[in-house]
């Protein structure tokens, strides 16, 4: 698993209180990156991830491809295509949620426009909500759930929040 699946799937365990089932093979070499559903309030999600931090990459309105003809896959009219719309994904969602109720989640580090219009054009036109990782990190950091964990993602986060918080107090000792 990827590990910002891995963090991803820890956030919706964690801080949204779900069942995840990560990494759903499906036929035609179609995968679903996170399935998620809180048992209290029913609600389902379809998570897809595209962190990459480089602005070459960020998430854009319309994917750009190679000379060969190949996507790039950093466009929302392909994840919407291939990976959240696609037959084969969609029929996997409804085997395993008996269901096509649930909300559809991109996670990306950033969008062409730093998120000014981007996601309010992926929520009407594709449906599809963009969440900001660095968001799901401010949250780790926030809750200090992580504390004492075994887990080796939530640990991490908290070594980077427990950093973060000193560099804070050193900062202000200096002032």
């Amino acid at each position: 698993m990827e590990p910002e699946v891995h963090l991803i799937e820890k956030y919706f365990q964690e801080i949204l209180h779900c069942f995840t089932m990560t990494n759903v093979r499906l036929k035609r070499g179609k995968e679903i990156d996170l399935l998620a559903i809180n048992p209290m309030t029913g609600e389902k999600f379809h998570v897809e991830a595209r962190v990459a931090t480089s602005r070459g990459f960020a998430l854009r309105e319309k994917d750009t491809y190679t000379s060969q003809g190949r996507p790039h896959r950093r466009g929302l009219d392909y994840f919407a295509k291939e990976k959240f719309d696609h037959l084969t994904v969609v029929e996997k969602i409804r085997e395993l949620f008996g269901s096509s109720d649930y909300r559809k989640v991109l996670i990306v580090w950033n969008t062409e426009d730093n998120f000014a219009h981007l996601p309010q054009l992926a929520k009407e036109k594709y449906n599809i909500e963009i969440w900001g990782i660095r968001h799901l990190l401010r949250e780790f950091m926030k809750t200090r759930i992580t504390t004492g964990s075994r887990d080796d993602i939530l640990r991490t986060m908290e070594l980077v929040s427990s950093i973060l918080h000193e560099e804070k107090i050193l900062k202000l000792d200096r002032l």
